[in-house]
C-alpha cells in the first residue's frame, strides 16, 4: 500500500508552517494516480497560504511499481554526498521486502525486479520515464555518454543533471536539468535511434555497461552527485 504521514515544513520564503502529507512510501500498482501526479510534478507539492509560494518537499520513500518491475528508493538530493550509505541502506531494506531475507511469497512476488536507488526528483521521473518508454536505464546512461562525446562540453557537475525529460518520439529529448526544482535549463536532442543503436553494438559498451551496472544507482553522474546543489527547498 502507499502510506503518508502528516508533517510540518516551513515554507522556504517566509518560514510559515505548512501541512504535508508526506509519503513514505508509494504502491504505483494500487495507486496510479501517485505516478501520473510525479511525472506531471504535482506530487508532494503544497502552497503557502501566507505568501503563495509553491513548494515540493524533498522526497525520501520506496516506490514500488511491480508490473513494471520497478523498486525504486528515492532519497533527498542533500543525501548525495552518502551515496553509497543511502545504496547500502536501501539495499537492505529492499532484501528484506524483496530480497535475500524475504519469504518465498515475497520473492516470487517481485521476481525480475531489480533495485535503484536515485536522489531527487528528476532522477526518479527519468526513471519513470525510461520505464514507460520500455527503455533500459543501463541503456540510457550509455545514451547520455554518447551524447556527451558528441557535444564535447558539459556543464560544472553538481546543480545540473543530464536527464531524459519526455518520451522518446522522432528524437530522444534529453536536458540539462535543475536538480534541485526540476527546471530544464538546456534541452539537448539525440536521434531516438541512438537506444536502438548501443544495444545492437554491444560488445563495443559491454565493459562501461558493467561499470554502470555495479551499482543500484544506475547514473553515470553517481560519482559527481556530491557537487553543488545544496540549498534547502524547491520550486
Amino acid at each position: 500500500m502507499s502510506l503518508f504521514q502528516t508533517v510540518t515544513l516551513a515554507c522556504p520564503s517566509c518560514a510559515t508552517p505548512v501541512e504535508f502529507e508526506l509519503v513514505a512510501s508509494v504502491n504505483a500498482d494500487r495507486r496510479p494516480d501517485l505516478r501520473e501526479a510525479i511525472l506531471d510534478g504535482s506530487f508532494q507539492r503544497e502552497t503557502c497560504p501566507s505568501c503563495g509560494t509553491r513548494f515540493r518537499a524533498e522526497p525520501q520513500f520506496a516506490y514500488l511499481e511491480l508490473g513494471r518491475h520497478l523498486y525504486i528508493a528515492v532519497w533527498p538530493l542533500d543525501r548525495r554526498v552518502d551515496w553509497r550509505a543511502c545504496v547500502a541502506s536501501s539495499q537492505a531494506a529492499f532484501d528484506l521486502a524483496y530480497g535475500e531475507q524475504a519469504g518465498v511469497a515475497a520473492r516470487e512476488l517481485a521476481e525480475g525486479v531489480a533495485l535503484r536507488t536515485v536522489f531527487g526528483w528528476p532522477a526518479l521521473r527519468e526513471k519513470l520515464l525510461a520505464s514507460q518508454a520500455g527503455i533500459d536505464d543501463t541503456t540510457l546512461e550509455l545514451a547520455k555518454l554518447a551524447v556527451l562525446r558528441r557535444l564535447g562540453r558539459a556543464p560544472l557537475p553538481g546543480r545540473l543533471e543530464l536527464r531524459l525529460v519526455a518520451p522518446p518520439g522522432a528524437t530522444l529529448r534529453l536536458a540539462w536539468v535543475d536538480a534541485r526544482s526540476g527546471r530544464a535549463e538546456q534541452a539537448v536532442d539525440a536521434d531516438a535511434g541512438l537506444i536502438a543503436q548501443i544495444e545492437a553494438d554491444a560488445p563495443a559498451w559491454q565493459a562501461l555497461r558493467d561499470e554502470l551496472g555495479s551499482s543500484p544507482l544506475v547514473d553515470f553522474q553517481r560519482d559527481l552527485l556530491g557537487r553543488g546543489a545544496t540549498s534547502r527547498g524547491g520550486a
